[in-house]
């Protein structure tokens, strides 16, 4: 296979009458013969109703849903480049995804319509928006089309397209230092070497069922579960419920096998009351990844799921998801470890000059090999910073010891992970500084028990000015997505600063109370 259709005629060939795919409530369901046949009838429907053509970009703005794969594969037959995009945004992060990304056509759903008309407002070049999940015509929004309705005299398919390993399949935003999102392009190379890598380090087998939560427009569900479960002809029970209790209901019903997540669902599971042992006595695999995992919640995930593999991982969007992997043997020997890299990718330790350091030394990680992205759309610049004398530089501080496993020490962009989900400082900082009130801000993460790290943030206001916590995060409330929204905001007198003038965010931070 060379390319994301090849997979998908594969399992179509292979699997035709066996299911792909179901909602977690049952009632959506596809046979891989019904994926393919839809996925030639979006094929059809976009080039014919909405005149795209190949090398250009459609947006997907939904949360897991079964109507999410066909649309998907779709964009791809029709020779487009999928752009998943975050359902959790709000209306001013959407406008500049959906802007920058030029998508000439739009999938929306009820669940991430009020955001989207707000966007939408401001993006009249953008026609062609198709509402999935609507039940009601009536709550179709103006210049939408109904799904259903777009689907049903799509014309004829586009000649199949043959993408080279080297052609992008998908374009996934994700914030940056500059407080600006950036586009990571990912090649059919890119996904197909992940779910190569996939198998080798998570040992996902063709009789799995996986029950798949954690969003499709991240790459852990899109470009590792997904594609490595259609390759192998395995089931994916699609959910976009996260409440720990519906997911155990979720296993027992669908007799799931795998479970990927972040740290926070697994620390909840375990808090939960006592079950019958019997509801999940299909699992045999838990993957984590997104924050640490502390030895405790791994040693009560052991007494809740006996017998049940777990490996702790570690990805970026820049390299398509599977970067590192800690195989079960080793998750509590190593519980501050990601593991080892999956065959054929490189990871480096290196200074700020890019010279290798030797092991238990800590400096930047920089990673090389197939699954590291072409570059950001439209961003020369970044993509010569990121991608230098053949290595991605990840701005992650770690270390490797002697025998390749990977530490990560802590976060040169200043990342902060909440419950899964990234959040660069700046973007939140140049939110604040926008407040007419705020003269600057610092924002630092602090760790939390459930959801690994929460936001803080701290301002300093203008003179004469006046303003309250609580109006400062209505006011981010409108801007930023919830998991962005600092749970304080403090208002000082003045930032903590070093002689250079740079804001001291540890002394912030060991400040911090609450």
């Amino acid at each position: 296979m060379k390319n994301l259709l090849d997979l998908l005629d594969h399992a179509a060939h292979r699997f035709g009458s066996r299911t792909s795919a179901v909602s977690a409530s049952g009632d959506a369901e596809l046979t891989f013969a019904e994926l393919h046949a839809r996925s030639e009838r979006v094929a059809a429907a976009l080039a014919q109703r909405c005149g795209v053509r190949p090398g250009q970009h459609v947006a997907l703005l939904l949360p897991n849903t079964v109507d999410f794969l066909p649309l998907y594969f779709g964009i791809l037959r029709a020779g487009a480049v999928a752009v998943p995009v975050n359902a959790r945004l709000r209306a001013e992060e959407l406008e500049f995804i959906l802007g920058d990304s030029e998508a000439q056509a739009l999938f929306l759903h009820p669940s991430t319509l009020a955001a989207a008309q707000g966007a939408l407002a401001k993006l009249p070049g953008l026609k062609h928006r198709i509402a999935v999940g609507f039940r009601a015509e009536a709550d179709i929004p103006p210049g939408a089309e109904r799904f259903e309705t777009w689907l049903e005299q799509p014309g004829a398919a586009p000649p199949r397209p043959e993408p080279e390993r080297d052609d992008v399949a998908a374009i996934i935003y994700t914030s940056g230092t500059t407080g600006r999102p950036k586009g990571a392009m990912l090649t059919h190379g890119n996904i197909l070497y992940n779910v190569a890598s996939t198998k080798h380090s998570h040992g996902l087998r063709p009789e799995d069922v996986h029950l798949l939560v954690v969003p499709l427009f991240h790459v852990t569900g899109l470009n590792t579960i997904m594609p490595t479960a259609f390759e192998q002809g395995a089931k994916l029970v699609v959910s976009a419920q996260a409440d720990p209790e519906d997911l155990l209901d979720t296993i027992a019903r669908h007799r799931c096998t795998t479970f990927f997540g972040v740290p926070t669902t697994f620390y909840l599971l375990t808090n939960l009351p006592a079950q019958d042992p019997g509801k999940t006595a299909s699992l045999r695999l838990i993957c984590y990844s997104g924050a640490p995992m502390s030895p405790q919640t791994i040693l009560k995930l052991r007494e809740r799921f006996p017998g049940v593999e777990l490996h702790n991982f570690f990805g970026l969007t820049e390299t398509t998801s599977v970067s590192s992997v800690l195989p079960d043997d080793q998750v509590l020997t190593r519980s501050d470890s990601v593991g080892l890299p999956p065959p054929g990718l490189e990871l480096r330790i290196v200074d700020d000059a890019d010279r290798p350091l030797p092991a238990r030394a800590v400096g930047e990680l920089v990673i090389r090999g197939p699954s590291v992205l072409k570059g950001y759309f439209k961003r020369d610049e970044a993509t010569a910073e990121a991608l230098r004398g053949g290595w991605f530089h990840t701005g992650d501080t770690a270390y490797l010891d002697e025998e390749g496993y990977l530490f990560l020490q802590g976060r040169k962009k200043e990342l902060i992970i909440v419950a899964g989900e990234n959040v660069y400082p700046i973007e939140v900082e140049n939110a604040l500084c926008a407040h007419p009130a705020v003269q600057e801000a610092a924002v630092f993460g602090k760790p939390d028990k459930a959801l690994g790290e929460v936001v803080h943030a701290a301002v300093v206001l203008r003179q004469g000015q006046q303003t309250t916590e609580k109006d400062l995060r209505r006011y981010l409330g409108e801007k930023l997505a919830a998991f962005k929204l600092p749970r304080t905001v403090r208002i000082l007198e003045r930032l903590p600063r070093n002689a250079s003038g740079k804001v001291l965010k540890r002394d912030l931070s060991a400040a911090h109370e609450g």
